[in-house]
């Protein structure tokens, strides 16, 4: 995609030029990738012994996002601009062991949120934060002892630490979509099809990685093949305007607010013409009250009937929003 096109809506040429360098050059040059990742863990369904077992838990995978590096350098950090090494994805990973074998092999749901910071032009003074991806795995059965060495190895699979390495990718993924147009050089799947790797690896139980679902939850193979299928790449450039063009653009151009239905518009639509859309639905059901929200000064509460028929799974959030709306 080509940054530019969206330039022609604004009216003269000194605007037109610096809304190219906040688009094009800011986004090239300011982004170090990191890990900034919080873990919760909820042991009540457990024996004493078993959640005994699991002190160390909590510090360790913390230690396994925040101090090895997922990221690559032609991707982010390109030009190490000072205050790039600070930027880092906040992530929130809550585990809620459901069982274990008596020994080391546990099962467990695991709630996975990535956010990151708003690139307004007060993010300085008022930081704000938006969240990219939330998505609860209900189907995760691992091996875990505490004197296991936590050693990063993308070559080869380990039913827990692939699991890490795959969300760490997805929340890479959805971090980078929200900076970048899917064809832009920086962007071209590159954590995408990381996590899809992991996913087609040899492995003993595919349970939650590529077995076949009946319900609403994916597998994590489907969940990514999702968004690499073409039929989605709409969701994909949507996802980016939703973000840079609005969201990162509120208080710089009124524009922002165009761009934002726009996006909502192109993800509505397939969502109207596909059987399942899982991360749509994990779209609009992380967003739908950031949403509601982001119009209450708007001005014209008539907007909500239009977010209703974008998102009519949660109209009950868009009628309260109207109620509140200026």
């Amino acid at each position: 995609m080509n940054h530019s096109k969206y330039i022609i809506l604004y009216g003269n040429s000194a605007l037109r030029i610096l809304f190219f360098l906040f688009l094009f050059i800011v986004p090239l040059t300011a982004y170090s990738q990191n890990f900034d990742v919080t873990v919760t863990v909820i042991t009540d369904a457990l024996p004493i012994d078993a959640k005994d077992r699991l002190k160390d838990f909590k510090l360790q995978v913390e230690d396994y996002f925040n101090k090895n590096k997922f990221y690559d350098d032609y991707y982010f950090n390109e030009n190490r601009f000072p205050g790039g090494e600070n930027y880092k994805i906040k992530g929130n990973l809550q585990f809620n062991f459901t069982g274990t074998n008596g020994l080391d092999v546990y099962d467990a749901q695991v709630l996975v949120v990535s956010q990151r910071i708003i690139d307004r032009f007060d993010k300085q003074v008022n930081p704000k934060y938006t969240i990219l991806f939330k998505y609860l795995d209900e189907k995760c059965s691992f091996y875990y002892n505490r004197t296991m060495p936590f050693i990063k190895n993308e070559m080869r699979f380990d039913p827990f630490l692939s699991l890490l390495d795959y969300y760490a990718f997805m929340m890479l993924g959805y971090d980078q979509e929200s900076f970048y147009p899917k064809d832009h050089p920086k962007n071209r799947n590159f954590y995408f099809q990381k996590a899809i790797d992991i996913c087609n690896k040899p492995m003993t139980d595919r349970k939650g990685w590529s077995d076949p679902t009946t319900g609403s939850k994916p597998s994590r193979l489907q969940l990514v093949q999702e968004l690499l299928n073409t039929r989605f790449d709409n969701f994909r450039f949507g996802f980016f305007e939703y973000h840079w063009m609005g969201l990162d653009s509120m208080g710089f151009t009124r524009n922002a607010y165009q761009y934002i239905l726009n996006a909502l518009e192109k993800i509505s639509n397939i969502k109207k013409s596909e059987v399942r859309t899982y991360n749509i639905d994990i779209f609009f059901d992380t967003k739908a009250q950031e949403i509601a929200e982001l119009f209450l000064d708007y001005g014209d509460k008539s907007v909500y009937y239009k977010l209703i028929q974008y998102d009519m799974a949660h109209q009950r959030i868009y009628e309260e929003a109207m109620k509140r709306a200026r």
